[in-house]
């Protein structure tokens, strides 16, 4: 769990949706019926109050109108066994409390301004991205996948967009970590490969910047019988001027 409120930590509700579900309050993790584990997912991906009906056909369209607000009528209750004022009711509408964190907006947030201009602060909370790079990556439920898209394509910017900050500060530790997170998440992404070759030859690792190129070619011919970009070879042609023997090995592969 991280911890991402000014609130005191054993006040704290924090409602996570990355990678897994879980809702903590304070630093206890409290376990609640997967019905009601929809409900607050739903709500807080919606981010808006939302009528009780449209909530309970879109989480059980498969019931008839009655059946379906029978089961949020029970989800809720069970909710508020376990935990009070997470769902705020107001007549018909319902909406996630305002004072429950939702992991999913902080890191959101984080990776918008990662984006657009980030800061020493900005980067310096890079390291709660890496391994955070899907939005309930076991759901299979079609409400959640525009928004787990939505994520995804936030992540992947915000990483890139690290790595290069980070490199241009010579803090090329970090800018590898932030590139290779990408790398692995989405291997067939170029932009990120000719990220991690600039990384290497920083660091002064020829080897390493021509087995990516390597590894990176490789991949695309297999998956797609085709070669990398003009940009890509760029690279190549970097290395070459430190080492033109390696080089033409690699290429007579």
């Amino acid at each position: 769990m991280v911890l991402i409120h000014n609130a005191t930590h054993a006040t704290c509700v924090q409602l996570t949706l990355i990678e897994e579900f879980a809702l903590h309050s304070g630093d206890r993790r409290l376990s609640i019926p997967h019905a009601a584990e929809r409900v607050l997912t739903y709500l807080a991906l919606l981010n808006r109050p939302v009528s009780r009906g449209r909530l309970a056909g879109a989480l059980w369209p498969e019931c008839a109108d009655h059946c379906a607000a029978q089961r949020l009528r029970t989800a809720l209750w069970r909710l508020r066994r376990i935990q009070d004022a997470v769902v705020e009711i107001n007549g018909d509408r319902l909406r996630l409390h305002p004072d429950v964190v939702v992991d999913l907006a902080y890191l959101t947030e984080l990776a918008q301004k990662l984006v657009h201009q980030p800061c020493s602060e900005d980067l310096a909370r890079v390291p709660l991205l890496l391994d955070r790079a899907a939005l309930l990556a076991d759901w299979d439920e079609e409400w959640v996948v525009v928004d787990r898209e939505r994520y995804r394509l936030a992540w992947v910017a915000a990483l890139e967009a690290a790595a290069e900050a980070l490199l241009e500060r010579r803090q090329v530790g970090a800018a590898l970590m932030a590139a290779s997170a990408v790398a692995a998440a989405e291997p067939l992404r170029e932009s990120s490969r000719r990220i991690l070759m600039r990384i290497h030859l920083a660091q002064g690792n020829k080897i390493d910047a021509l087995r990516e190129y390597r590894r990176y070619r490789d991949l695309l011919w297999a998956e797609f019988d085709t070669e990398p970009s003009p940009e890509f070879d760029e690279l190549l042609l970097r290395v070459q001027k430190c080492d033109a023997p390696a080089v033409e090995s690699l290429r007579n592969r």
